[in-house]
């Protein structure tokens, strides 16, 4: 409108930063190079002594003590009524640990001879004589079909157990995925042990830290297990025989494992 002045409504310029502090700038940087130093300490100690948050962070080769622990605790559990063998920390599987890491999966596996009937009582006293940590269970299915174990021995090794055939209990303890760390030395060929049966194939030796020996071969059989001495057996089937030597046999289509054992795990 005429005679109306306007008004200016620009802005002053703000004014400029203090200069900065020499000081304060140093003790900024003192800070943060301490911080930098004690995460890198932090992170050197954890890697010698903390404890692995995932199995992704072990190897293969740092849990295969842990196994064979497993492993012996259950020979241990399972007490002298049964014949067991043992066998070698194999691997059972190729694996993905991650979209770009490769892994593998191990396992040991433990066989018990057990008079037919009594499998499910024997899972049941395997659990009752695993350490309280393992927080085994048994489970039995309604009517009697199905029995199974499962325990944790730590070290994300997993226990799991089964009736594999009428008088053979199967226990296995399993690594999961992961990477391999170093190649577990494989199981050493032996010389023959018993054989009344004629098996032909290579022998192993497969041992437990706590003296239990067992000797292994699996392959074509030349002999019916029904030549095989029924006065002193466990269990003898059309599939199974195992006596009080420590002497085996698990017979599949033409082919039989047959393991002779020795030693205990008290």
């Amino acid at each position: 409108m005429d005679g109306v002045t306007a008004r200016d409504l620009s802005l002053a310029p703000p004014p400029p930063w203090p200069p900065a502090n020499p000081r304060r700038r140093r003790v900024l940087i003192a800070v943060a190079v301490a911080w930098g130093l004690l995460l890198a300490a932090t992170g050197l100690w954890y890697s010698f002594h903390g404890r692995p948050t995932a199995r992704e962070q072990t190897t293969i080769a740092q849990a295969q003590p842990t196994v064979d622990q497993a492993i012996e605790n259950v020979v241990r559990a399972a007490g002298s009524a049964v014949v067991p063998a043992v066998f070698g920390y194999e691997k059972v599987a190729d694996c993905d640990v991650t979209p770009i890491r490769r892994g593998s999966t191990y396992a040991r596996v433990a066989w018990f001879y057990t008079p037919v009937g009594s499998e499910p009582a024997l899972l049941d006293r395997i659990v009752a004589g695993l350490p309280a940590g393992y927080d085994a269970n048994a489970t039995h299915s309604e009517g009697g079909a199905l029995h199974t174990l499962t325990a944790d021995a730590g070290n994300f090794v997993a226990v799991r157990g089964t009736v594999a055939a009428s008088g053979l209990v199967e226990i296995k303890a399993t690594t999961g995925c992961r990477t391999l760390g170093h190649q577990p030395a494989a199981d050493p060929s032996a010389p023959p042990g018993t054989n009344p049966l004629g098996v032909t194939g290579t022998w192993r030796l497969h041992t437990l830290p706590c003296g239990l020996r067992t000797l292994s071969v699996t392959g074509p059989v030349g002999k019916p297990l029904s030549t095989l001495p029924r006065a002193d057996a466990v269990v003898s089937t059309a599939e199974l025989y195992a006596d009080r030597t420590g002497l085996a046999v698990r017979t599949e289509a033409d082919v039989a494992t047959l393991t002779t054992t020795s030693g205990t795990c008290r």
